[in-house]
């Protein structure tokens, strides 16, 4: 299984806005059937961006205030956040394929630092 970080309200700052390089945030509740149908997906984006891409998840019922803060109503929803700000989002079920095409030209954009400063 692909090592997702739980994001909480204490750790999100730390581990989505001040992240080095995209975070792909999956808000997402147990009791929510194309959540859990959705993981597997998630877990195969994982394996083919690991270098471009980070995933993080957001258990909406165990975080209410930060779902609500980020304007979640429905699950599941997948925010992109570039450089700590959200580029995209996408709701519902989708295959890892089409994960890709939606958020990969985003990830294209990824800021990289070069050895010569």
């Amino acid at each position: 299984m692909s090592d997702f970080v739980a994001v909480d309200g204490d750790n999100f700052i730390a581990e989505v806005i001040d992240a080095d390089r995209p975070v792909l945030l999956d808000c997402w509740a147990a009791w929510c059937g194309p959540c859990l149908k959705l993981a597997p997906e998630l877990e195969a984006v994982a394996a083919e961006e690991p270098e471009r891409l980070k995933i993080a998840k957001l258990d909406c019922d165990e975080q209410p205030e930060l779902a609500q803060l980020l304007g979640i109503s429905l699950l599941p929803t997948m925010l992109l956040f570039v450089d700590g700000v959200v580029e995209s989002m996408l709701r519902g079920y989708r295959t890892k394929d089409a994960i890709l095409e939606h958020f990969g030209p985003l990830l294209k954009a990824k800021k990289t630092s070069g050895a010569g400063g």
